[in-house]
């Protein structure tokens, strides 16, 4: 009787246990966690590890990261994507989204129309993996200055997809590099 007592001892220490301590381990970074951001829909996106390698800036406000040295844009990723998705800019009205689209089609029209984008932010999906980056740049159309966002969606084997909307400029509201990542050190409860 020893023996299927000593049996089912080994079985759980070596099936059971490691099971248990992986789960422990999750509920403690869980509990313990500073920099993270619940959407309210179930999802909470964590981005402690990030912060601590001292690499990035979490917005607790947004649940964005923002690398602490701007990122290079994805000139080479651009010049060979085949498409670039138009987005709707929801906070326009109608008329002012179909305005926003023709800007946009012109100045992509233009060859090496990206090589002004700058760094913005990046972006946590709901795994709280680093899936994509978000770049701008300001131009001209038709004597009005536009803001346009191109978002770069990385897929986990490594292909990038490419979204595009454009805003009209506002020099009060415009948010560059150096506010989103001031705004970003602020927003958590705990200096960064």
């Amino acid at each position: 009787m020893t023996f299927y007592r000593n049996k089912g001892f080994w079985f759980f220490l070596i099936i059971i246990s490691p099971l248990v301590l992986i789960a422990a381990n999750h509920g403690v970074k869980v509990m313990t966690s500073v920099y993270k951001k619940d959407r309210g829909n179930g999802v909470v996106i964590y981005a402690d590890d990030y912060v601590k390698s001292g690499i990035w800036v979490f917005d607790c406000r947004y649940s964005r990261l923002i690398s602490r040295h701007p990122l290079p844009a994805p000139l080479a990723e651009l010049e060979q994507a085949n498409t670039l998705t138009i987005g709707s800019t929801y906070d326009l009205d109608k008329r002012e989204n179909i305005i926003a689209k023709a800007a946009i089609k012109a100045i992509t029209a233009a060859p090496g129309w990206y090589k002004n984008l700058r760094y913005l932010y990046s972006g946590l999906n709901e795994n709280s993996r680093l899936t994509m980056h978000v770049f701008d740049f300001l131009a001209e159309h038709e004597g009005r200055q536009w803001a346009f966002i191109v978002w770069q969606h990385v897929r986990s084997s490594n292909e990038s997809h490419f979204k595009i909307v454009a805003k009209p400029y506002d020099p009060d509201t415009y948010m560059d590099y150096a506010k989103v990542l001031e705004s970003a050190a602020k927003s958590c409860p705990v200096p960064q």
